[in-house]
């Protein structure tokens, strides 16, 4: 039987859109998605800042007489167009700590450049520090791993394991599938000091800190100050986008060495910020996360589904052409009934 141009055309047109189908869903579709422009989520955690040690004299707390702050925390992290490239998005983060009277007691501004498809931390590209590993989000398509997560403390990175898969619900979007992950780990020395106190401290000082006014330090002579870090975290990320929609755990312990040159290591607490995010605010930052879904679904679930079925309808079109009787065909089995 010979085919018509018509049928040729859908033949061809429908093989090409049934190879397309999974090209574009495994090839293509991962090259469209990557960090967009229009990030602007706001988080909101509740905790307490707990001093060991007056940060402004440097002297100890008597034990049972530590200070703790209840403290309010707002971060937001908002895409920054201006500094980003094809290759890069900068995400702008401002974190402010509150009291109960308004006094900001933890603040700061900082810009991360991301690589779009891998999220990873990229060093230069309008960032403001040279970074590595994951921090603001994981990847798009989160697996079941282990994770190595930014420290800004320690210029460096740690790891977070994969726990378990749980739930978040928002207000709109219900039983969202999350990710949990764990970091924890052993005191490791800080790059600079925390929260604003000294990276020196003259040998007068030293004494009155430990107490002992007899240890062999020249009164004048400035000596610097060893601080350690410890982190213990559970961060929930919805793996689709690699966006964190719930920290219920975030405990930052701070340290200082109190070992004399010579002695073995000995770790004062100073500080013990923790914190969790408010439940309402998970609400709406998995509402925030879940407004990108429908486009992940077109791009990586319904185009493929769409060039796949219309190239099969295509095809069968061009392979079993409809048939119609031509005036000819009609009149020649008339004049047989006849006869």
């Amino acid at each position: 039987m010979k085919r018509s141009g018509a049928s040729i055309a859908a033949i061809a047109i429908g093989l090409i859109l049934v190879v397309l189908a999974p090209v574009w869903r495994w090839a293509i579709a991962p090259q469209f998605i990557k960090i967009p422009d229009n990030i602007d989520i706001t988080s909101r955690y509740e905790g307490t800042l707990r001093l060991f040690a007056d940060p402004q004299k440097m002297v100890l707390y008597p034990k049972g007489k530590e200070v703790t702050i209840p403290l309010s925390i707002t971060r937001r992290d908002v895409s920054q167009p201006g500094k980003s490239d094809s290759k890069t998005a900068v995400i702008k983060e401002r974190v402010e700590g509150k009291d109960p009277e308004g006094n900001t007691m933890i603040e700061w501004t900082r810009y991360f450049a991301l690589d779009r498809k891998s999220s990873q931390n990229v060093s230069g590209h309008n960032s403001d520090a040279d970074r590595n590993g994951y921090y603001v989000m994981l990847p798009m398509g989160t697996d079941k791993k282990t994770y190595e997560m930014w420290d800004e403390d320690l210029m460096k990175t740690g790891s977070a394991k994969f726990v378990k898969v749980e739930t978040r619900d928002g207000e709109k979007h219900k039983v969202i599938k999350v990710f949990v992950f764990d970091a924890a780990g052993a005191p490791e020395a800080m790059v600079k000091p925390p929260l604003g106190l000294p990276a020196t401290l003259p040998g007068k000082t030293i004494k009155v800190i430990l107490g002992n006014p007899n240890i062999a330090l020249p009164d004048d002579a400035m000596f610097p100050i060893e601080y350690y870090k410890k982190t213990e975290a559970t961060l929930v990320a919805e793996p689709r986008t690699g966006s964190f929609v719930d920290i219920p755990k975030y405990r930052e312990e701070y340290y200082a060495n109190a070992a004399l040159p010579g002695e073995k290591q000995n770790l004062l607490a100073l500080t013990i910020l923790d914190y969790k995010q408010t439940g309402a605010n998970v609400k709406a930052v998995v509402d925030d996360t879940a407004a990108y879904f429908a486009l992940l679904d077109l791009m990586a679930v319904w185009l493929p589904v769409i060039f796949l079925v219309v190239g099969l309808i295509l095809l069968l079109a061009g392979i079993f052409p409809s048939r119609k009787k031509t005036p000819s065909t009609a009149v020649s089995e008339s004049e047989t009934k006849e006869h």
